[in-house]
């Protein structure tokens, strides 16, 4: 059965729904790596620094969580909600699609999928400033907030290239 060009708009809306709603769980997965950042001395070299990043790269936000949960610092509800955020990463990772795609094909099922990731895309919206704010009480900064001098120092380290980590 050939799908029907509203069909493929929605599809296609889903689908980038999808990635934006995935974008934002990395967004708030760097800005735990902010806590972890915590543990870089100053006097690590950035080729220390650079190994440490890398590691953290190869970590699981489940795994960070899991590593992070009996920091005393966490308001106990702040907490509850990152470690609700996991669940449902993982669920939109491993299931989410694969459900989607064999649900029934209706106007019905692509209007709630559309709904669920925009509720999720406020919610993780929402679970990020609450996330700022703490870290700022623990001494850690988002980039907006940064002095224009310091801001452009840590510009001028971003990767000049896309994809510089994949072994060609």
């Amino acid at each position: 059965m050939a799908e029907s060009n509203d069909e493929q708009i929605d599809q296609f809306i889903i689908f980038a729904g999808y990635g934006e709603v995935m974008h934002r769980f990395q967004l708030l997965e760097m800005g735990l790596w902010g806590l972890l950042s915590k543990s870089i001395k100053p006097a690590t070299t950035m080729d220390q620094a650079i190994a440490k990043v890398k590691k953290w790269n190869g970590t699981t936000l489940g795994e960070l969580m899991r590593g992070m949960k009996g920091q005393t610092h966490w308001p106990p509800e702040l907490l509850a909600k990152l470690l609700r955020s996991v669940e449902i990463r993982n669920y939109l990772a491993h299931h989410f699609l694969r459900e989607y795609f064999i649900a029934e094909r209706s106007m019905e099922n692509r209007k709630t999928a559309t709904q669920e990731l925009a509720d999720l895309a406020n919610w993780l919206d929402a679970l990020s400033a609450e996330l700022d704010d703490h870290l700022a009480t623990q001494g850690i900064t988002t980039l907006e907030v940064l002095d224009p001098e310091t801001a452009a120092e840590i510009d001028a380290l971003r990767p000049k290239d896309w994809l510089y980590f994949i072994d060609q």
